[in-house]
């Protein structure tokens, strides 16, 4: 299918609208989701997820997930209908192959991640990594967040180096935060995906430097992501709009995600594996090393005081 083929009926403001369009490209694409929905409480608002098993629901593998709603008043094209289209895409691909993978389209990102939220607080099953796709129709450059979690299992077919080349990748060290958030309290690696030009993912280095202070953000924090070009497709911006989304950048997610569920990562090399864990060694013992240092150099100096006062007393 052609990566954008349902865009235009994706990118509606009405919500209503949204969900209708979602629906019918599902069914369009031979794809039955499961429908999960609740009613508003004190926790979040009323949401309308939409799940598909690839292969055998028992069978684990990763969580790719992308929000359907937008932001009020705009028609999302970019936030998120783009990313919504990909997962359509791949879902039918990898159901083709019985290749397992959970596939979930969120609602409410926009409003406090509600969705996301009903999704992880019914969730039984592990899966092997979470990946959040979120702005993916405009740029050059698919920017990967790991959040240090690069080297683990589920995550590292992600984040391979020689994938991101082939692929025009880069391992950025920060993500202006999306449903995501949500699934940061279980033991598994959770990795944001967006498309953007390069300059950009200038920005998130520079960003991540800055931190969280005790007041929040900084001013300076602000400006950053205010002058990133990719800032001016989301959340409303004049570029959230189907004739600034680029399907070549929606493709070359697609098959980047694609080759990351069908070809394994390149092994580990042994002096990697050595090094890494000679470093987490030494972090560990630290203190004791600082310790032994320490002492060390307090035997000297007095073995140095002894001999220079056995110097004098023999003069």
């Amino acid at each position: 299918m052609e990566i954008e083929k349902h865009l235009a009926e994706l990118a509606q403001a009405d919500p209503q609208a949204r969900r209708t369009a979602l629906e019918n490209a599902l069914t369009a694409e031979g794809l039955t989701p499961e429908i999960q929905e609740c009613e508003a409480d004190e926790r979040r608002k009323a949401a309308r997820n939409y799940l598909l098993y690839t292969a055998d629901k028992d069978t684990k593998g990763p969580l790719f997930c992308a929000h359907y709603d937008a932001h009020p008043g705009s028609t999302g094209a970019n936030d998120n209908a783009a990313a919504v289209c990909i997962l359509i895409a791949l879902a039918k691909e990898l159901q083709q192959r019985k290749i397992p993978a959970t596939i979930a389209f969120f609602d409410g990102e926009e409003s406090g991640h509600s969705g996301a939220k009903l999704f992880e607080d019914g969730r039984k099953r592990e899966v092997s990594c979470v990946v959040n796709l979120d702005m993916c129709g405009y740029g050059d450059t698919i920017a990967v967040y790991a959040r240090g979690s690069e080297n683990r299992a589920g995550a590292r077919t992600f984040c391979a180096k020689e994938r991101l080349d082939a692929h025009h990748g880069e391992l950025v060290k920060y993500m202006p935060e999306g449903d995501n958030v949500c699934f940061t309290t279980r033991r598994q690696p959770v990795v944001s995906i967006a498309v953007m030009p390069r300059w950009d993912t200038k920005y998130l280095t520079a960003m991540a430097a800055q931190g969280m202070g005790l007041l929040g953000r900084s001013p300076e924090f602000k400006m950053m992501l205010g002058e990133m070009e990719v800032a001016s497709t989301m959340h409303g911006g004049f570029r959230d709009a189907i004739k600034w989304v680029q399907p070549e950048a929606m493709q070359m997610l697609y098959d980047y995600l694609l080759d990351a569920m069908t070809t394994p990562p390149p092994a580990k090399k042994l002096f990697g594996i050595l090094f890494r864990h000679l470093v987490i060694l030494l972090l560990r013992l630290r203190w004791l090393l600082l310790f032994f240092i320490l002492l060390l150099i307090f035997i000297l100096v007095l073995f140095v005081f002894l001999l220079v006062l056995l110097l004098l007393l023999l003069i």
